[in-house]
């Protein structure tokens, strides 16, 4: 029995550890935007270009079509039908790119909460507007990034922490220094 407490205690970490894990969250690498720019990576160029390269294609083939056949309407519709085509591509990927994104954060979420969780830990100090938050990431739920984002950012900034120390410390007693066991708890 000795060894299963021993195994608790290594399992469960000490209000310091939390709260260092807590100050150590860059919120910067939950930014859907910056992640979904590093994603496209050398493909960035053609959001950038998008727009003066569709206003080239649409003067370019319309001045064309009017010297050539001369139909302006004509030759202007159906560059304007091609761009819509082109963009409506470049739209999916876009989005595909955005998923794909959302997708990494939540990982990245997974990953700092770890096995043992943070923000669950931390619900007392948080308003009764982010339940909803913490209740969906102690089942293993990230989708909730911005609220996610601006919990850990309230934390870090407003958490008193030796009232975080006695809340675990009444949560999880084994981890107290001060701690001793009652009769009932030894006799186990």
């Amino acid at each position: 029995m000795d060894q299963i407490n021993e195994n608790l205690e290594q399992i469960i970490p000490s209000p310091e550890e939390m709260l260092t894990r807590l100050k150590q969250i860059d919120v910067q690498q939950f930014n859907i935007d910056l992640v979904a720019n590093q994603l496209k990576g050398n493909y960035i160029w053609v959001s950038i270009l998008t727009i003066p390269v569709s206003a080239l294609v649409l003067v370019v083939v319309t001045l064309l079509g009017s010297f050539i056949y001369d139909q302006p309407i004509v030759s202007f519709l159906l560059a304007a039908g091609l761009l819509f085509w082109v963009s409506k591509m470049l739209e999916f990927q876009e989005r595909n790119f955005k998923f794909k994104a959302r997708q990494e954060v939540m990982r990245r979420i997974a990953e700092t909460e770890g096995s043992f969780g943070l923000i669950p830990h931390f619900k007392h100090f948080l308003p009764n507007k982010y339940r909803h938050l913490w209740q969906s990431v102690r089942k293993g739920k990230y989708h909730y990034i911005e609220q996610y984002v601006q919990a850990v950012l309230l934390l870090q900034n407003k958490l008193e922490p030796e009232k975080f120390r006695h809340i675990w410390y009444l949560t999880y007693p084994e981890t107290d220094p001060d701690y001793v066991p009652s009769l009932e708890e030894q006799a186990l």
